[in-house]
């Protein structure tokens, strides 16, 4: 398996910690976003653009070498959680409440996310959870539109 496939698709190897590894991405990838100066910019357009472009063939990878959506890939969740943030202008608040939407949008895949997971290789893998992302950010931009505590998601 080519090692930079398994360096993108478990992004940075967040995606063999030992429990939760999905939940662990998203929550290191928050962090950076958050506490690194410019940090934002991992939530920028041309920066979702480039992660979705990489993350389908990584996953197609690994996915080969590993089986159908192996745990251990979670670029998709970057993907996600970069779909809910692209553009806003999210308070602490607003990316923990992000983050909790996100994955629960994640875990419990509701009409038709789940359905996605049955395209081919990288494309299931990324698809389900980009569309978890979108059904997030519509939340949060109903959510924030009524609570600005929690920041700016609408466009």
């Amino acid at each position: 398996m080519n090692a930079l496939a398994t360096l993108v698709a478990t992004f940075l190897y967040t995606g063999f910690f030992p429990f939760a590894p999905a939940t662990f991405a998203t929550a290191v990838f928050l962090i950076v976003y958050w506490l690194v100066p410019g940090g934002q910019w991992l939530a920028h357009w041309a920066v979702l653009i480039v992660t979705v472009l990489v993350s389908i063939p990584a996953a197609t990878r690994v996915e080969r070498a590993r089986g159908k959506d192996p745990g251990c890939v979670v670029i998709d969740e970057v993907v996600g959680i970069q779909v809910v943030l692209v553009g806003a202008e999210p308070t602490l608040a607003g990316v923990a409440a992000a983050f909790v939407l996100f994955r629960l949008f994640d875990i419990w895949k509701p009409y038709p996310i789940h359905r996605l997971q049955s395209l081919p290789g990288g494309w299931g893998v990324v698809a389900d959870d980009g569309l978890a992302g979108v059904y997030a950010r519509v939340v949060m931009a109903a959510a924030s539109a009524l609570t600005p505590a929690l920041g700016r998601f609408l466009p």
